[in-house]
Order: C-alpha cells, then structure tokens, then sequence
C-alpha cells in the first residue's frame, strides 16, 4: 500500500530521476555540438567528461567554494577537450557553444523551477493532497517525470533551433564576433549565483524558522527567463545577417576584381592585336629585306632574320584557342602562372558557341575555378591541374581536376568545402561559381577521387544555355 511508503522512497526516486535527467543532458550535449566539430570523437570525450564532472559535484561533499569551481569546470574542461581533440579549431567558437549550452540549461531550469512553485500552491490548496499519502506520493511522481521530461524536450526543441538560426556553424569566430556574441548573454552568468544564493536563503530561514511562508511564485522571473533566451536566439540571428551581409559584400568585390583582370587580359589581347596588324603591314618590307639577303647570297643572315621574325610572331601567337576572345584571355593568363609556378596545366577548354551563356559568366567560372586550382597546387610538389569541357546539345559541362595534399573533410551545408584561408572575402569563388551555374539552371559538383598521385579535387560544372 502507498500509504506504508517507506520514508526513504522520494529520495531513492529523485536520485534516479535526477541521473535519467543529467544522462539525456549529456545526450543532449552531443546533439548540441556536433554540428560544429569535425572530429566526433571529441564530443563524446567532452559530453562523457560533462556527465562525469556534474556526477562527482553532485555527490561530493565538498565546501562551496570547491563547489564553484566544479561549476567552472564544467563549463571548460569539456570546452578545452573539444578544442584540443578536433584539431584545435576554432577555439573561441567552442567556449560560446559550451558557455550557450549552459545558459540555455540554466534558463530552462529556472523558468520550470518557477512554474513548479505554482503548481505546489495549487496543489496545496487541495484538501486530498494534504490528508492523503496516496495523492501526495502520486502527485510528487507525477510532477517530477512531467518535470524532467518537459525539461529535456524544452532543451532538445531549443538546441534544435539555435542550430536553424546558426548557420555558418564551421567558420572561424572572431574575437571580435565573440564577444558581439556572448556579452549580451555574460550577465546571466552573474544574475545566476545570485538568484542560487536567494533560494539557498530563503530555504534556510524556512529550516531555521525565520521564514514561514513557502518561497512564492514570480511572473517577473519567468519573464526574464524567456528574455534571457530570446536574447540568446536574436543576437545569433543578428550575427548571422551581418555575416551574410559580409558575404554578398565579399562576392561582389570578387567579381569586381575579376572584371578588373578581364579587362586587362582583353588590354593585353588587343595590344597583341595591334601588333599583329603592324607585322602584317610589315610584311612587304619583310619580304623585300629577306628577298635582298638572299639576292646578295647571304644565306647565313636572312636565316637569322627570318629566325628573329618568326620568334616575334611566335611571341604574338595566344596559344590558347577556345574559339572566344574572353576566354582566350583568361585560359592564357592563368596558363602563364601555372608555368611560372611549374605546375603542369592541359588545357582542352571550346567554348560553346551554340549555346546562350555570357562570355563574362564564363569568364567567371573560369577564373574562379583555375585560381582555387592554382592556390591548391603552388603548396604540392608536382602540381596538376586539367581543364576540360563537354557540350551535348543546350548543356554544357566544364571539368577542372587538380591534385591535392590531403582529402578535404570539412564542407559547409551546401557541400562547398571551407577555405583554410583567413582573410576577409576569401573562399567565395566556388560560391559564385555556383550562383552562376544556378543562373544557368544548372549545379556544380564537387569530389575526391584517389589517384596514382594521392588525392585529387574534382570540380564539375553544368550549365543549360
């Protein structure tokens, strides 16, 4: 019978509760983090030490300055585990995720803790709790299970939402960017000892009878905490608009260099041009000097003006043919730098005159694709790169393969792999490639295939003209 319930039963019963509830939390710590790193085994080292470092602070009987420093433990321990098992990547990006975890857990807790001092007054005011063993030991199961339970669901729909606002989960943070991040959230690292400290007092003066009255229930606290959260929520929201803005921003610079270097390259081609139209004009007297020469029987020195003639032709002569004079000049320049570098470059690029895509977006997919090759192959001893396309019908497909030092395992959502460059605006060419290709009604491919060589990054590209 419930009402022979042992005296030690609520304890025995909160104990299991509370490990159920603290082992979904380190679920729940996994699931949280795990979008951000690359190397999973660092979340299950850094949610198991989570877990572990919560059990002992919970059962030591420690002094309560041993206890905070449990607190801070928690907190950096796991952090410092993340950073240092995946590859010590973006550590300041690692402490606002665990510093995050935290808040959001705290909030949570606090706002429950406070809707359950209304529900202990509503159920006080019932007749039957108060004289019945039978309604108080159901009423305190109940309300723990729908406690915890409620929790953990709360946890796992917040987490699941900050990973939709989060975007850009694998790029570096900046100082800067952290603490835009986190300074709007750091007071509720010092509002929560505080309200800790209210409770533990108002807890001792019912014990020691200085207080008689149950500690009440304060709307305002919920408020704050729903605040608290929203806060959280909208200052990632903020971040990541401006990122986006930083983005957009990036891309057209991109392209405005870009339309810089083709303007230059078409300099280039039509000083050529020029040139070509000069020795053409010339080519009488040309003819006339070499017929004298051979006339006055010197062989020897119309052989060495002709050789001389024939090298400045040859000079004037774009070895690059793809039937356009904009991708002309942009194979060529980028053909010139892979020599200069000593990287191999074959070259089987036409473009597709029946089909109706803009000269300048190819130049674009060109330019972009051949710099990211040239930037992987400069820092490989024997360096490769192809270009290839293939057009059947309306569809047209370019093909740039590459050699690289290790395979790449880290990609954004959209399957564009992140540049291990810092600096402002780089890593955006595969990103306009795309967008153009979408312009087209078309996509991009990226792959790794192993080769004789070692790995190698293959970039396909489809357009529909």
């Amino acid at each position: 019978m419930i009402e022979n319930i042992s005296p030690d039963f609520f304890d025995n019963f909160m104990a299991v509760v509370l490990e159920i509830f603290f082992a979904a939390t380190a679920v729940l710590y996994c699931y949280w983090i795990t979008p951000f790193v690359m190397k999973k085994r660092a979340v299950y080292a850094a949610a198991g030490l989570y877990w572990l470092i919560g059990l002992i602070g919970r059962y030591a009987d420690a002094p309560k300055w041993a206890g905070m420093l449990m607190s801070v433990a928690g907190l950096m321990v796991p952090c410092m585990v993340l950073y240092f098992l995946d590859e010590r990547r973006n550590l300041l990006q690692k402490i606002f995720l665990c510093s995050v975890f935290s808040l959001i857990w705290w909030t949570m807790l606090e706002m429950m803790s406070e809707l359950g001092f209304y529900e202990r007054d509503i159920a006080l005011s019932h007749e039957a709790y108060l004289t019945s063993v039978t309604a108080a030991v159901i009423e305190f199961v109940v309300y723990n299970v729908l406690f915890y339970s409620i929790a953990t669901a709360i946890l796992f729909f917040s987490f699941r939402l900050v990973h939709r606002t989060y975007k850009r989960k694998h790029e570096e943070l900046t100082w800067r960017e952290f603490i835009m991040l986190l300074a709007p959230t750091a007071s509720l690292l010092v509002v929560k000892p505080i309200i800790r400290s209210y409770f533990f007092l108002w807890m001792d003066g019912i014990k020691n009878g200085s207080i008689e009255e149950n500690i009440p229930g304060d709307p305002f606290r919920i408020i704050f905490c729903l605040l608290s959260y929203a806060s959280i929520l909208v200052i990632i929201i903020f971040y990541q608009q401006i990122k986006d803005k930083q983005e957009e921003e990036y891309s057209i610079r991109e392209l405005e260099r870009q339309t810089e270097d083709m303007h230059r390259h078409m300099e280039q081609i039509e000083e050529t041009y020029e040139t070509m139209r000069a020795m053409r004009h010339d080519m009488g007297n040309h003819m006339a000097v070499i017929q004298g020469l051979i006339e006055n029987g010197d062989r020897e020195a119309a052989t060495e003006y002709i050789g001389a003639w024939k090298k400045n032709f040859d000079n004037l002569n774009n070895s690059v043919r793809t039937g356009n004079p904009f991708t002309d000049a942009a194979i060529s320049g980028f053909a010139d730098r892979f020599t200069e570098a000593g990287i191999d470059f074959e070259q089987s690029f036409i473009y597709p005159e029946q089909t109706r895509i803009d000269p300048f977006d190819m130049c674009v997919v060109l330019s972009n694709a051949l710099q990211n090759a040239y930037e992987a192959s400069v820092s490989i001893e024997e360096g490769s790169v192809s270009l290839t396309s293939v057009v059947r019908g309306s569809t047209f497909i370019l093909n740039v393969k590459n050699r690289i030092n290790i395979r790449l395992s880290d990609f954004t959502e959209e399957g564009i792999p992140y540049s291990s460059k810092k600096e402002d605006g780089h890593g955006y060419g595969l990103k306009n490639i795309r967008n153009i290709a979408h312009r087209y009604n078309g996509e991009i491919e990226i792959r790794q295939d192993e080769t004789d060589h070692g790995p190698e990054f293959i970039l396909n590209v489809m357009m529909i003209g």
